[in-house]
C-alpha cells in the first residue's frame, strides 16, 4: 500500500514485538514511501508483471510441481498471504519476497514521524516519484481536449486556467487508463494496495497532468514573449504590449474573444444557422445574428449583411461527359425506325409466347398474367415514346446550361 498518511496506519506486529517504540527519522521514513510509491508506478507495475510472468514460464519448463495451498496458507499465514489455489514453488517465492519486501517498508513508515507536516511531506514525495515515471508524464498528455475547445476557454478564463484544466482532466484520463493495470497487478501479487491507493493515484494523475500542462506553457510563453519582444525591437516598436492570445491563433484572435463574451444563447443560434445552412447546401450568412449582438455588431471582424444588388452564382452540377455521351446518343440522338424496331421485337417475343401457350395447351395462370403485363408494358412504352424522349432532352440541356 502506498504509505503516506497522516499518522493513522499502526503495524499491530510491531506494537506487539516492542519496535514500534524505536522511532526513525523523517528521512528514512521518506525514502521508504518513496520506494513504496514507485513500487505501485506504472513502469514498476509492468516490471512485476513480466516478474510473474516469468516465474509461470519457468515452473513450466522444469516441471516444477505444485505446492498445496493449505500448506503454504499455514506457513505464509505471518506475512497476510492466503493462496486459493496449489502454486508452483517459482510463484510462491515471488510473491513471498515482494511481500517481505512490502512489509518491511510498511515497518518503517509506521516508525517514522506522525502528524500534519509529516503526512503532507509524505504526499509530496509520493507525487514527485509519480512524476519520475515517463508512463505517466505521456499519460498526461492524452488529446482528451480539442484545441478548438482549448482556444475557446483560452479566450474566456486566460492561457493559465485553461492550462491547468485541460491538464487535470487529461491526466485524470490517463490515470483511469492505466490504474486497471496496476490495481491488476497488485492483486496477483497480493500486495496491500486497495481502492484507497487506487484514487490517491488518480489524484495523483489529476495534478501530475495539471502541473506538467501549466508548467509547459509557462515556459512556451517565456520563450514566445522573448521572440515577440525581438520581433518588436527589429520593428522599431519596443513598447508593444504582448497579446499571447493573438501570437497563438493570429487568424481566430479576435472574434474568439468576442465569442467568448457573448451570451450562450447568442452561441447557439449561430451554431444552429451554420449547421442548417450547410446541411441545405446554402451560403452560411451569421451577419443577421451578428447584427443583434451588441457584442459582435461593432466588431470588424464579424460577417456584414450581404449587399442584396450582389447575386450569387448558381453552383455548376458536376457531370460525367462518357455517360452524358451515352445518354445522348441512346436517347436524344435515337432514331424512330430504331425505336420502332424494338417495339417490334417485343412484339415479336410476345407472340412467340402464346403461340407456345396454344401449341402445348397449358394452363398456367402465371404465365398468362406475365404475357399480359409485357403486353401492357410494350403498348405503354409505345404510348408514351414521345414524351420520354422530350424529358430526357429537357434533362440534357438542363445540364448543359441550355
Amino acid at each position: 500500500m502506498a504509505q503516506i498518511g497522516f499518522g493513522l496506519n499502526i503495524n499491530k506486529t510491531a506494537q506487539q514485538s516492542g519496535y514500534d517504540q524505536f522511532s526513525l527519522g523523517l528521512g528514512e521514513t521518506l525514502k521508504a514511501v518513496a520506494e513504496d510509491n514507485w513500487k505501485f508506478n506504472p513502469i514498476s507495475s509492468i516490471g512485476t508483471f513480466f516478474e510473474l510472468q516469468g516465474a509461470r514460464d519457468f515452473a513450466e519448463q522444469e516441471n516444477q510441481p505444485l505446492l498445496d495451498r493449505q500448506q503454504l496458507n499455514t506457513k505464509y499465514k505471518d506475512l497476510g498471504l492466503f493462496f486459493e489455489k496449489d502454486q508452483p514453488k517459482a510463484v510462491v517465492d515471488l510473491i513471498v519476497e515482494n511481500k517481505q519486501e512490502e512489509l518491511k517498508r510498511l515497518d518503517i513508515i509506521n516508525r517514522g514521524k506522525k502528524g500534519f507536516l509529516a503526512g503532507s511531506a509524505k504526499f509530496l514525495t509520493g507525487l514527485g516519484v509519480s512524476f519520475l515515471d515517463p508512463v505517466n508524464i505521456g499519460a498526461s498528455f492524452l488529446p482528451v481536449v480539442g484545441q478548438a475547445n482549448f482556444a475557446r476557454l483560452a479566450g474566456r478564463s486566460g492561457f493559465t486556467t485553461a492550462r491547468l484544466i485541460k491538464g487535470a482532466g487529461e491526466g485524470l484520463v490517463g490515470a483511469a487508463l492505466l490504474e486497471p493495470l496496476i490495481y491488476g497487478v497488485a492483486q496477483s501479487v497480493q500486495a496491500d494496495y486497495d481502492l484507497t491507493d487506487s484514487f490517491l493515484n488518480l489524484t495523483f494523475g489529476t495534478v501530475i497532468g495539471g502541473g506538467l500542462h501549466v508548467g509547459a506553457g509557462k515556459l512556451r510563453d517565456l520563450y514566445t514573449a522573448r521572440k515577440f519582444k525581438k520581433r518588436m525591437k527589429e520593428a522599431g516598436t519596443p513598447d508593444e504590449e504582448l497579446n499571447l492570445y493573438k501570437e497563438y491563433y493570429p487568424e481566430n484572435a479576435p472574434i474568439m474573444k468576442k465569442l467568448a463574451e457573448t451570451s450562450p444563447e447568442t452561441r447557439k443560434l449561430l451554431l444552429d444557422l451554420s449547421v442548417g445552412s450547410l446541411i441545405t447546401e446554402r451560403p452560411v450568412d451569421t451577419a443577421p445574428i451578428a447584427a443583434r449582438d451588441p457584442i459582435l455588431k461593432n466588431d470588424s471582424s464579424t460577417p456584414q449583411p450581404a449587399d442584396p444588388s450582389i447575386k450569387t452564382q448558381p453552383r455548376k452540377m458536376e457531370v460525367n461527359e462518357t455517360e452524358l455521351s451515352t445518354v445522348e446518343n441512346t436517347t436524344i440522338n435515337k432514331k424512330p425506325q430504331d425505336t420502332n424496331l424494338e417495339i417490334e421485337s417485343l412484339k415479336s417475343q410476345l407472340e412467340v409466347l402464346k403461340a407456345k401457350k396454344q401449341q402445348k395447351d397449358f394452363n398456367f395462370s402465371e404465365e398468362e398474367a406475365e404475357v399480359r403485363k409485357t403486353s401492357d408494358e410494350v403498348d405503354e412504352l409505345d404510348t408514351n415514346d414521345k414524351e420520354l424522349d422530350g424529358i430526357i432532352k429537357d434533362t440534357v440541356n438542363c445540364v448543359n446550361g441550355r
